[in-house]
């Protein structure tokens, strides 16, 4: 027998197809991008200094899910924001003591310490399908919404942004802590997460820029009375986009539809906010 001639480069064709270059990607469909998540795109397709595009609107985040018909974080809840067409979801991640990373808000449960307490014995104390796990709540919105993570305590956060890296990318996520110590072991474990400096209502704004510098934030999410007394100013004048919590007034809130500083606000009321925002 003869050796087989080398085969032709015009029927390569006929062999099976090479993996997809990566020029021919952005010809393929791209899901839209929430608008919290501005920040991260190119210097040319966001406004400066933290703002949002002229006409957009605040991404709506339902604290603690849309639970005016369900259990506040609730699978229930979170399923229903993304029903609405919420952009995002916060939720309340605490540690119980068998080790499980659970969505609950109050660090006590029927007089309990959640710390101290098996996850099993917070679910009975609570509502049907409240506390579920967190790699359950990454589960259900993965893809479909943003998710803000609310860190209450330190001591696990390598555990819950490991839960985290394993169902979502950064640009789907971001994490907030009233902790300072807490957003910087974030950064560390993961530097490509967008992190939030919660603000209470009774704020030293001349501790900020330590604070703002140290933990290496992305934006600040202040409680919604602060935005009457400059904090929108300084967090524009440092270019850190605003995240208002918690926003249910009506009248609150369109004037904050108005407001280009103002990324996102975190609402109990999800379908007002939306209506207006409309």
């Amino acid at each position: 027998m003869m050796p087989e001639p080398p085969r032709p480069a015009l029927l390569w064709p006929v062999m099976p197809e090479p993996p997809r270059p990566a020029l021919l990607w952005p010809m393929m469909p791209e899901p839209p991008r929430p608008a919290l998540l501005w920040p991260m795109m190119p210097e040319r397709q966001r406004a400066p200094g933290g703002r949002r595009h002229d006409g957009a609107a605040p991404l709506i985040v339902a604290h603690r899910g849309a639970w005016g018909a369900a259990p506040q974080n609730s699978l229930e809840a979170f399923e229903r924001a993304i029903a609405l067409g919420c952009g995002g979801i916060e939720i309340d991640v605490r540690r119980t003591a068998d080790g499980r990373l659970a969505i609950v808000h109050d660090a006590r449960v029927g007089g309990r310490p959640v710390a101290r307490s098996q996850h099993r014995q917070i679910q009975a104390r609570m509502k049907a399908g409240q506390a579920p796990l967190l790699e359950e709540v990454l589960d259900l919105v993965a893809g479909r919404l943003v998710l803000d993570v609310e860190l209450k305590e330190d001591g696990y956060v390598a555990a819950v942004m490991a839960t985290i890296a394993r169902r979502l990318t950064p640009d789907r996520y971001v994490v907030t802590s009233f902790r300072d110590p807490v957003l910087a072991q974030v950064k560390r474990c993961v530097p490509e997460a967008r992190t939030g400096l919660l603000l209470g209502a009774r704020l030293r704004l001349r501790e900020l820029d330590r604070r703002a510098r140290q933990t290496g934030v992305d934006f600040l999410a202040p409680h919604v009375a602060l935005a009457s007394r400059g904090i929108l100013h300084w967090a524009e004048a440092r270019e850190l986009p605003t995240w208002l919590w918690t926003v249910n007034d009506p009248r609150l809130l369109r004037r904050l539809r108005a407001d280009a500083r103002v990324m996102a606000v975190v609402t109990d009321k999800p379908e007002r906010a939306l209506s207006i925002f409309a």
